[in-house]
């Protein structure tokens, strides 16, 4: 525990670590692309299969239709039983697990989803299923991160930054884009951040790229034959409606996914069979689908290479397009694990493609330029994360020069997005289960805990027998205005005031009267009511302290106004501390004065 809160107070110790995260998850990247790798050469005999299209198994021979046909329902059974069994977050495209994780949940992610996440992914995609790796690789990041913080023991804050540093590092190593993982952690993943943070994220994601290149080499995710040009400006308008229509793609893809999604969980639902054997059986459906489209196997790189050099024809791109939807979509229905990051950008492309090839008489700019352009345009569609939709586009392609065009479609697309729908292919996963990430209440002083969560313990219980005056000593004693009063049954009856007891004295009442005989406030609040509820009655009532009540109406608590302002209190000094922040050299000059 010391280690990780000498790590977690000092900036470079805790830059150590986060470079020891991006080194870790850069390796785990390499080992989950390996991984893709052999089972596709497993299931087909090739390293990439939508290279090979309509040959015979590679290595045993076998026709076509025979291993498209199994390959997917083969591996369904292998993960299936492993997601269900040890991992059940690992199912699906993962990265709004990790939002979850790490905006409302302290970043805690168990190591072995990790695991579980890299053999689940594989055996997807290396069988034929339609899916990305960059949602695999960014769970396995942040499941790592996490590890690792928790194996230190550091604070939740910190547990929380290593695991975005995870985050951001697998998107660094898998495609090669050191700054846009970075971004994709601060932007999708974290959302508030700091420049510090902004530091160390960028550490973690600059030595997973280093260790990824090391390791497998620096080439480009996605090889573009000739470095594009944006030949006029005259062709900017293009570019404009462009964003439009790919981002509409990149939206009408999610709301797919999740359509689908539905319809496969209603027809599971009749079926009447265990959940682990969903991918299973539903994989020889999937099997049959790439008998018939074969195209559709895997993540589909070299399809986006050749759409990008214009090596397909219109119809050819849009029937890409719409199998890559389709197909994608039912792979994570499903069941099967892997991301929706990179089919988003396989959708921009055919459509970014197909766009050039029809306005090319008019256009002085190649219909790669357009290819390009569209894949940003679909994400940000999609996710609304421009950002990242710019810079990783153009760190996986090279094609730097594209900047100027693709923030334009980018934003363009974005905006679309936002005025047709609420939720991002991310969020909306989680908004449909009822899992909220940024609701406004959590940023007040209480936030959205029940009074039981935030209460302090009653002052003093008074028995209905008591006199007033013991009544009036307990109010002195406590220097409270009110208190409760119980009946036999210790259950509550109602609050006794110290302007009563005051009345009662001028009106030269007998103090030795019971309580019971006195008229008593019947107000108390709920142990499971939210704070606006108990600060509404604070404020209807006018009193300063109500008791909180179970069930049975046995006083469990108190709230009160001094307990409120003590809050308050506490809250702005921690904010004036968090003000004054230090460093080696600011210390040193303290010290020097202090001489």
């Amino acid at each position: 525990m010391r280690v990780g809160h000498a790590v977690a107070a000092h900036r470079s110790l805790l830059g150590v670590a986060a470079a020891l995260v991006g080194a870790v998850v850069g390796a785990a990247a390499v080992v989950f692309n390996l991984a893709i790798r052999a089972w596709t050469w497993v299931s087909t005999g090739f390293d990439e299969y939508t290279t090979h299209v309509g040959q015979p198994h590679g290595v045993w021979g076998w026709t076509p239709w025979l291993f498209l046909l199994l390959s997917p329902a083969i591996a369904g059974l292998l993960y299936g039983p492993l997601i269900q069994r040890f991992a059940p977050s690992a199912k699906g495209h993962g990265i709004p697990e990790v939002m979850l994780a790490v905006r409302r949940k302290g970043g805690r992610i168990p190591g072995r989803v990790a695991i579980v996440k890299i053999l689940a992914s594989a055996l997807t995609i290396g069988s034929g299923g339609s899916a990305g790796r960059e949602g695999p690789i960014v769970q396995v990041g942040a499941s790592l991160g996490s590890t690792i913080a928790s194996w230190l023991r550091m604070p939740v804050s910190r547990v929380v930054l290593l695991a975005s540093c995870g985050s951001a590092a697998g998107i660094a190593a898998t495609f090669h884009a050191p700054l846009a993982g970075a971004v994709f952690a601060l932007e999708v993943i974290l959302v508030e951040f700091t420049a510090e943070t902004f530091g160390f994220v960028v550490l973690s994601a600059v030595t997973s790229s280093v260790v990824a290149r090391i390791l497998q080499g620096d080439e480009m995710v996605i090889r573009v034959a000739d470095n594009l040009t944006f030949a006029s400006m005259s062709d900017i308008w293009w570019v404009a409606f462009l964003g439009l229509v790919a981002g509409l793609c990149g939206l009408g893809f999610s709301k797919l996914l999740y359509a689908s999604e539905d319809a496969i969980d209603w027809l599971w639902a009749r079926t009447h069979l265990p959940e682990w054997a969903r991918p299973g059986v539903l994989g020889l459906a999937l099997g049959a689908a790439l008998v018939a489209f074969p195209y559709m196997y895997g993540s589909g790189y070299p399809l986006e290479e050749d759409a990008i050099a214009g090596s397909y024809s219109i119809a050819f791109l849009l029937a890409l397009m719409l199998g890559r939807a389709v197909f994608t979509s039912f792979t994570i229905g499903m069941g099967g694990s892997g991301g929706v990051f990179a089919p988003t950008l396989f959708i921009g492309a055919m459509a970014g493609a197909a766009f050039g090839d029809v306005i090319s008489p008019l256009s002085d700019s190649p219909v790669g330029v357009f290819a390009v352009v569209g894949m940003g345009a679909a994400f940000a569609g999609a996710a609304r994360a421009p950002m990242t939709a710019v810079l990783i586009i153009v760190e996986m392609t090279g094609q730097f020069s594209l900047i100027l065009p693709m923030m334009l479609a980018v934003v363009i697309a974005m905006g679309a997005s936002r005025f047709l729908t609420r939720a991002t292919i991310y969020t909306e996963k989680l908004r449909r289960r009822g899992d909220v990430l940024d609701d406004p209440v959590e940023g007040t002083l209480l936030g959205t805990r029940a009074a039981s969560e935030w209460m302090t313990e009653a002052p003093e219980k008074l028995p209905c027998e008591a006199s007033a005056a013991s009544a009036i000593a307990a109010l002195r004693r406590t220097k409270e205005t009110v208190l409760p009063v119980m009946n036999d049954d210790r259950r509550f009856i109602g609050l006794v005031s110290s302007l009563r007891l005051a009345e009662l004295t001028q009106e030269d009442g007998s103090l030795d009267a019971p309580l019971s005989d006195l008229p008593l406030i019947d107000e108390a609040v709920a142990a499971s009511a939210p704070p606006s509820e108990v600060l509404g009655a604070l404020r209807r009532t006018g009193l300063q302290s109500l008791p909180v009540v179970d069930a049975d109406r046995r006083v469990v608590g108190w709230v009160s106004e001094r307990d409120l302002v003590d809050r308050m209190y506490r809250d702005q000094r921690r904010a004036i501390e968090a003000r004054t922040q230090t460093s080696w050299g600011s210390r040193m000059q303290e010290r020097r004065r202090s001489r």
